[in-house]
């Protein structure tokens, strides 16, 4: 049986969609480089996946993987319409 926190986060699952845990891992210090990768690949831009993932775990000790990453970008590529 479910309680009521998880019959919560799933009704917002429903509104929402399932949120990227990528998201979850991203830091505050890392944000705004996270939000700027974001706010360019929905503008059509590309990034490099691999090059994503070397600069948060070189510069903000973020390990996300290259795919990780990569499905992310495509997701929200198909969510904006590129």
């Amino acid at each position: 049986m479910n309680s009521m926190k998880d019959i919560d986060s799933l009704l917002k699952e429903a509104e929402k969609g399932k949120q990227s845990s990528i998201s979850e891992r991203i830091t505050d210090d890392a944000m705004p480089f996270w939000q700027g990768c974001e706010e360019r690949i929905m503008a059509g831009r590309q990034l490099k996946p691999y090059v994503v993932h070397r600069l948060l775990r070189e510069e903000y000790g973020i390990k996300i993987s290259e795919s990780a990453v990569r499905k992310h970008f495509m997701n929200l590529a198909e969510q904006h319409g590129e």
